[in-house]
């Protein structure tokens, strides 16, 4: 499943309308003739619009559209821009693939593949071609079965024409695969990047390396599948650039080794809030934060046992503000002195320091994320 979404805003009401439906209602308040009446019933329709075509499902094998001409004009009128496209948040992709239908003969089977292979594909052209005027478009959903999914998941062109929505500023992925053309669309817009089960590493890698504005990457992993060490992320950064990443989460069975720090550390620079809950994380990954002078605002932790060079870390520097901890084994004399040092060195700002029982775990605050 592969979701798109733009960052969640607080509702506004009223003015979530169109500009040219505010209008009609501030001419509307002063209509006192017979007509107000007609009027009104018209501007009611007109508001009604917006929230009708809010979600626009494409599933063709379950549509009331009975024959190719009535799909061919719907998806038209997608296209021209001056319809209900404008007014869809939310695209749900299922099935593009004409339904199959009873066919006696070889030869009647085969012009039918044939026949509903061009129509599926002139319908895909022109849902490619809807997308620019997609203009308030949200959230891009595909929950389709595999198979009658392929069409979607294998067409670059209408990945690429979603990647350049200004609105688009978020992504969300479970079980990214490599090979995958939405791996190589460019997301510029892009501020976000939500990961539930990656298979691998290398798809990942290619869309962080081509999102200028990313300050987000979140991580969460529940498979067996998922690779071990977390360091390839920033493989496909050229030469002597780095990552502007500002905040980073990590969960699951993923490992940090001492060889491996000083491959990620220069894309930390800008970091400032981290959460991580993964299996291996080598000590020297503090004394490299510290060394650099990556001094972070917030942290979250969740670790098998007290570490000492993580206490040694924060009362290097002056300005946590969050501060989470979670010891699997439980606290022991080291860790609670640790936490009283840490407490002594940022206790006038600190907003807000936690001690959990052991098995803490943590992972997306928001559940859509790993939804399946």
């Amino acid at each position: 499943m592969h979701i798109l979404r733009r960052k969640s805003r607080a509702p506004t009401g009223i003015l979530l309308l169109p500009v040219e439906l505010l209008e009609h209602i501030l001419n509307e308040s002063c209509n006192t003739t017979r007509a107000a009446l007609r009027s009104t019933c018209s501007l009611l329709c007109s508001l009604a619009t917006p929230f009708v075509f809010e979600t626009l499902v494409i599933d063709i094998a379950k549509t009331h559209l009975s024959n190719f001409q009535d799909r061919l004009s719907f998806f038209a009128a997608l296209v021209s821009g001056k319809t209900f496209a404008r007014y869809v948040k939310h695209l749900r992709l299922v099935n593009m693939k004409v339904p199959v239908k009873n066919r006696t003969g070889p030869l009647d089977r085969i012009f039918f593949k044939k026949r509903r292979e061009q129509h599926s594909k002139k319908l895909e052209e022109l849902l490619v071609a809807a997308v620019p005027f997609l203009t308030s478009l949200q959230t891009v959903l595909h929950d389709g079965p595999d198979m009658a999914g392929l069409v979607f998941l294998q067409n670059s062109a209408l990945w690429n024409q979603i990647s350049y929505l200004p609105g688009m500023s978020t992504i969300s992925v479970h079980e990214w695969v490599a090979g995958h053309p939405f791996s190589n669309s460019n997301f510029p817009h892009i501020t976000e990047l939500n990961i539930t089960d990656p298979v691998c590493f290398n798809p990942v890698a290619i869309l962080v390396s081509r999102s200028p504005n990313l300050s987000s990457l979140n991580i969460c992993s529940r498979s067996s599948k998922s690779p071990p060490s977390i360091d390839p992320l920033f493989y496909e950064y050229p030469k002597g650039t780095h990552s502007s990443i500002t905040a980073l989460l990590l969960c699951g069975d993923f490992a940090l080794r001492s060889h491996r720090v000083h491959l990620l550390i220069p894309h930390l620079r800008q970091l400032q809030s981290l959460e991580l809950s993964i299996n291996f994380l080598t000590p020297t990954f503090w004394a490299s934060l510290q060394a650099e002078r990556i001094f972070l605002r917030r942290l979250s932790l969740s670790l098998s046992t007290d570490e000492p060079a993580l206490f040694d870390y924060l009362c290097s520097y002056s300005g946590l503000r969050s501060f989470f901890l979670g010891i699997r084994t439980g606290f022991g004399e080291d860790a609670k002195k640790g936490m009283e040092r840490v407490h002594e060195r940022h206790g006038e700002i600190l907003d807000q320091q936690m001690c959990e029982p052991p098995g803490i775990r943590f992972g997306f605050s928001d559940q859509d994320h790993y939804q399946r």
